[in-house]
């Protein structure tokens, strides 16, 4: 595995990559498998969420994500896992339905860390999908943070960018000096 170079919003040259359209993947294709394992290894070092290709200056359709194991405390303060991580790969992934409503979260991306702003999504939504070996999947309903991750990796693959989603740009800041305030002596 080897980790690749994410491509920032704030430099111009990456931005010119990070806005193309991305075309399909052809599947199945053996060189995949050793991309996909990159794409989680540099995603994971990064401590993100999800990646996709054009995030490391591939513009093809292909986007991983992996949702974190949930932990719960227990009564005595130990931490038990309840739910492993999971880990999802879309190759040429459509939207084909959504909820129509929208919920307002607090967003960031790998192309600009530290930096949040308030986005609107879909509640859920149905995508369609090839999986590594080519065969067409559909996952019905995804909500929560894995429909929001799919939502935002998926507006990669189409060149836009989450900072074109942000309606109200006061939501907008850098969480980094939010931190190192609050880590400052009084």
């Amino acid at each position: 595995m080897a980790l690749r170079r994410i491509l920032r919003i704030d430099d111009a040259v990456d931005k010119k990559t990070l806005k193309l359209v991305c075309r399909p993947v052809k599947l199945p294709d053996r060189t995949m498998r050793q991309l996909v394992a990159d794409m989680f290894e540099t995603m994971n070092e990064a401590n993100g969420i999800g990646l996709a290709a054009p995030q490391i200056g591939l513009p093809i359709q292909l986007c991983v994500i992996e949702i974190p194991p949930e932990i719960e405390e227990l009564d005595d303060g130990t931490e038990v896992e309840v739910a492993p991580a999971e880990q999802y790969v879309f190759f040429n992934p459509k939207i084909v339905k959504t909820s129509g409503d929208e919920v307002m979260r607090d967003e960031g991306c790998l192309s600009l860390p530290g930096w949040y702003g308030y986005v609107a999504r879909n509640s859920w939504v149905t995508v369609e999908y090839q999986d590594i070996s080519g065969k067409f999947r559909r996952m019905r309903k995804a909500d929560g943070l894995l429909g929001w991750a799919i939502q935002h990796e998926l507006d990669h693959l189409n060149g836009v960018l989450y900072t074109e989603r942000i309606r109200d740009l006061a939501t907008f800041r850098d969480i980094t000096k939010e931190r190192e305030e609050s880590a400052a002596p009084a």
